[in-house]
């Protein structure tokens, strides 16, 4: 059976292209030198368009309403400037909501089109461009230490990584975040409290990585001005020992932390990547392979989700689960000799 490798590596060499959808003028030319917030892409939004009922708006009738215009079609307002009025004793006006332009104005309306920012695409880690996508973006490399996980808010940043602690498999509590931590990118084991989240902000951190979260935090999650990564999911589920390693280990130093959102038919996972600075050339981890006899693998969903282990079989015949699924299952030889069947769709495999 194929499935996905969940990449955990002290060292690697990492590719990684950065496109966008639709066409758009990149910014950025080979063999040059980008940080994780560096645009390399812009494109232009589809605009967005806003009916304004003048007559309504000036209380008169829409023949009259024409007549009070004080704009043309392709005009182009800023927020707040006059489209049509003074009228009545109070001198009633319309403004522009917002800045754009005027599309078409006639029968007391008008179509008013509302300027879009451009969307920007960042570079989401520090390394160089090896190649560049015509239109749509760039492939960026470099050689460092790489952390994967499964759930992120859409954002990046760039900061210096602190752990909470020594011990990433604990609760991360309101009492644990302080001053101190300001404008780092905190690491803990897993959270449930919503207060933790809004102290974070408040102090401000520049990003999270969290081993997992309760599901409920999820709206407040995608609100938070900075990004937060989960590297085993949602729950009380502690962060698991092969991330934990490595990022007690890169204590201190700058990390790109891109919390993307999690795409596995695409190949994108929110993830941790530290650059460094090596003379080795190591070759790009796998992103697929096959489940088998001793290959090193994390449980994903269940009770013992976030646990590592080797697999010792894969049974030839498939098992009823309690649930009724009948499906096959790995004997799977965790910390401490313990063996325990899994599905193998609870499987991934990891590399180190």
């Amino acid at each position: 059976m194929i499935t996905k490798v969940k990449q955990y590596h002290e060292l690697t060499s990492i590719k990684r292209e950065r496109v966008l959808p639709v066409a758009g003028d990149v910014l950025v030319r080979r063999m040059q030198k980008v940080a994780p917030n560096d645009v390399i892409v812009v494109a232009p939004l589809a605009p967005e368009f806003i009916l304004i009922d003048i007559a309504q708006g000036l209380r008169v009738s829409p023949s009259k309403a024409d007549e009070l215009l004080q704009r043309q079609a392709g005009e182009e307002l800023v927020k707040g400037d006059i489209i049509a009025g003074p009228v009545g004793i109070f001198k009633r006006v319309v403004r522009a909501p917002q800045a754009g332009r005027v599309k078409i104005a006639g029968e007391g309306k008008v179509l008013f089109e509302v300027d879009a920012p451009a969307y920007e695409l960042q570079a989401g880690m520090e390394g160089t461009v090896t190649n560049i996508i015509p239109e749509r973006g760039a492939i960026i490399e470099t050689r460092g230490a790489l952390v994967q996980g499964i759930w992120g808010n859409g954002k990046i940043t760039y900061g210096i990584l602190q752990p909470v602690s020594s011990d990433l498999l604990q609760e991360l509590v309101p009492e644990q975040l302080n001053i101190g931590f300001r404008g780092t990118i905190i690491s803990a084991g897993f959270c449930r409290n919503p207060n933790v989240l809004e102290t974070a902000g408040n102090i401000p951190i520049r990003g999270m990585i969290l081993g997992s979260m309760s599901s409920a935090l999820i709206p407040l999650a995608k609100s938070a001005d900075f990004p937060i990564m989960l590297i085993d999911g949602f729950g009380n589920k502690p962060m698991n020992r092969a991330a934990e390693s490595i990022l007690i280990a890169n204590k201190d130093k700058n990390i790109a932390l891109n919390a993307q959102v999690y795409d596995p038919f695409q190949g994108n996972y929110p993830e941790v990547i530290i650059t460094q600075l090596t003379k080795s050339d190591p070759d790009l981890p796998p992103t697929t392979d096959s489940l088998k006899t001793g290959k090193k693998v994390i449980i994903v969903n269940g009770l013992l989700a976030s646990r590592i282990g080797k697999i010792e079989e894969i049974l030839p015949q498939k098992r009823i689960l309690p649930s009724g699924i009948s499906t096959r299952v790995a004997s799977v030889i965790l910390s401490g000799e313990e063996v325990v069947e899994i599905p193998l769709t609870n499987l991934e495999i990891i590399t180190e």
